[in-house]
């Protein structure tokens, strides 16, 4: 009945011939050369809050990039001709593919781009393009002088396109195997939540996204399964972070000029229950999301939105409409969900130069303000980007995050997917200083290297790994009245200090073959000592 209800809502939304509704993921790299643009001035209306984005909408931003191509410098020019090629050029068809089907090898290691195989139609309004996708990721690790080995491999495929210039579609899929320490591998968030890898003890694994959008001149629908970021930190995202399981939602968004407005509703699941020794049960839960965005003064961004998490019934008709205030639909349907309210802004007010700062709000009670009283959860972000240094980013940014935020009283209303924090991978009771630096060389290499340092106040746990004092220090762990105590000060509890030096590097010798190569240092201090971890990893990348 849900699914049903869902898609005559879609099929409802007013449509017309827009041509390219494909979705650009949210990890593609050509986000970060569009917030280089806006944060140096030369683009108006980017904005990083929510991806991905439509292959339309990059187009029309370095369609209106291309009249500074001659002031940019040499790596910015290079980029913006890649990309120009990738999106621009495939738009209006000017662009000169090696397409395996019909070219065989040749241009396999040429600078072209690269398809398994493409068909556009003459009108250019259906398009349909189809690429392999490869991997081969070597990861080493010593932790405490214990080394651990693993290999995993990935091979699968891409489809997407349009048809008839107003339904954009895509499909990715990969399977993978595990080969050396499957104990390390299930170390990675993703692979240890695979249902395949993770829970059923296989030694191969599997991932997939799709999606089906619908388009018009002022905004855009989908219903699908893909990665959704969003937050407005470089670093760590408060609402939809990298470490969240994709899950299904349907998404609107309109524009109007200066004024963006964004509403998901997604389907997501409790923690995983046995039922009987080999059934397994996960409980319904959703995560609904709206947020309203404008450009004032053109330098200048506001932002507020709202967050629900809810469970234990059907589809809430009154989270349907996208703009209801969630909050008071909480409060009528009985104060029995999990709701959250943030406001953040951005300047741009110095060329090259971001500030940005965001003020997201789990509960409040203003008699209490400032008591230490544990039901008033914040989370704070504040921090600074600046791109004038030739072809470096340079940022750093702070985060705060009190105790007992993104957890509730009812257990399946804790703001997680499966077991895993939607939002930031900072546990609560913690706050994190992260200071980052890229540097770009042409459109082939870039060499990046960050640090976090992060405090968090954990909570006490006996031998036999129950409860002993709950300071707020864990998402899945609940607040009881009588159990445990109504002040939670900040960073109290079991003191941890973590510290994470990465180092990394990107080269695509060949488009669309690329490697990756990544260091990390980790030092752990708590309660039983220093714990030091080496971390590396180099990735083959094919995307054809």
């Amino acid at each position: 009945m849900k699914y049903r209800l869902l898609l005559v809502l879609f099929f409802l939304f007013p449509v017309g011939v827009i041509a390219q509704m494909e979705h650009v993921p949210a990890t593609h790299p050509v986000y970060d050369y569009l917030d280089r643009l806006a944060s140096t001035s030369r683009l108006k209306g980017f904005s990083r809050a929510v991806l991905p984005m439509e292959r339309r909408t990059v187009v029309e931003f370095l369609e209106a990039a291309a009249k500074y191509r001659t002031s940019m410098s040499e790596t910015e020019a290079r980029l913006f001709d890649r990309y120009r090629d990738e999106f621009v050029a495939e738009a209006d068809r000017s662009q000169n593919p090696t397409v395996f089907f019909q070219d065989g090898t040749e241009g396999l290691v040429s600078d072209r781009e690269k398809f398994l195989y493409r068909w556009i139609s003459p009108d250019n309004d259906t398009r349909f393009f189809m690429e392999f996708l490869g991997s081969a990721d070597a990861r080493v690790q010593d932790a405490d002088g214990k080394s651990s080995r693993v290999v995993l491999g990935q091979v699968g495929g891409r489809f997407r396109g349009t048809a008839g210039g107003t339904v954009g579609f895509g499909l990715q899929a990969t399977n993978g195997m595990v080969f050396g320490d499957t104990a390390f591998a299930r170390s990675d968030a993703a692979l240890r939540k695979n249902s395949n890898f993770g829970e059923w003890g296989n030694q191969y694994f599997d991932f997939s996204e799709a999606y089906l959008g619908v388009g018009w001149s002022w905004g855009d629908a989908s219903l699908g399964r893909e990665r959704v970021l969003i937050g407005g930190a470089h670093g760590d995202r408060v609402t939809l972070g990298m470490g969240a399981p994709v899950f299904d939602a349907l998404r609107l968004n309109a524009r109007a000029g200066n004024f963006r407005f964004m509403y998901i509703h997604g389907f997501i699941l409790a923690e995983k229950q046995l039922i009987e020794v080999f059934r397994p049960y996960y409980e319904s839960k959703y995560f609904v999301y709206h947020r309203a965005e404008a450009d004032l003064f053109e330098s200048v961004r506001f932002g507020v939105y709202e967050s629900v998490i809810y469970s234990q019934r059907q589809i809430d008709p009154g989270y349907l409409i996208p703009v209801n205030f969630f909050k008071s639909a909480e409060h009528a349907g009985g104060d029995r969900d999990n709701p959250m309210l943030g406001f953040d802004l951005q300047s741009l007010s110095l060329p090259g130069i971001e500030l940005f700062g965001s003020w997201t709000i789990d509960d409040i009670d203003m008699a209490k303000f400032g008591s230490g009283w544990w039901g008033n959860k914040f989370i704070w972000q504040a921090g600074a980007v600046t791109h004038s240094l030739g072809d470096t980013r340079i940022g750093l940014e702070y985060t705060r995050i009190e105790p007992y935020v993104y957890s509730h009283a009812m257990r399946d209303n804790e703001y997680t997917h499966k077991g895993v924090a939607l939002g930031l991978e900072l546990p609560p009771n913690s706050d994190e200083w992260y200071t980052h630096v890229t540097w770009w060389y042409g459109a082939s290499l870039s060499l990046g290297a960050s640090l976090r340092v992060r405090r968090h106040g954990a909570n006490e746990y006996g031998g036999d790994g129950s409860l002993r004092a709950n300071h707020g220090g864990s998402v899945t762990e609940r607040f009881v009245f009588g159990r445990d105590n109504e002040t939670a000060p900040f960073l109290g509890g079991v003191r941890e200090t973590r510290k994470i030096l990465t180092l990394n590097c990107r080269y695509e010798p060949i488009r669309n073959i690329a490697f990756d190569a990544a260091i990390r240092f980790t030092k752990v201090e708590d309660r039983q000592g220093t714990h030091n971890t080496g971390y590396g990893s180099l990735q083959l990348e094919i995307a054809y």
